[in-house]
């Protein structure tokens, strides 16, 4: 997905956060590196993407954001 961002302090490809408790369709993006799953507590401000360097951080683009989601869980 060529709208992914990057990460704002290392410059790595962004990967999207999943919070809740994961389907195994889920689990199995997570272990490809397609999401990460942060679990089922979700702060007051979360942040919904991270980096292979475990940077995290808020992004406003809903739009990309559900997209990447949807690649990674093969939803089209």
């Amino acid at each position: 997905m060529a709208n992914v961002p990057v990460c704002p302090v290392c410059g790595e490809r962004a990967v999207p956060i999943l919070y809740g408790l994961p389907t195994p369709v889920a689990r199995e993006a997570a272990a490809a590196g397609k999401v990460r799953l942060f679990g089922c507590v979700i702060p007051a401000e979360p942040d919904n993407w991270t980096c292979p360097q475990d940077h995290t951080w808020q992004a406003d683009d809903d739009q990309v954001l559900g997209a990447a989601i949807d690649a990674a869980l093969h939803r089209d």
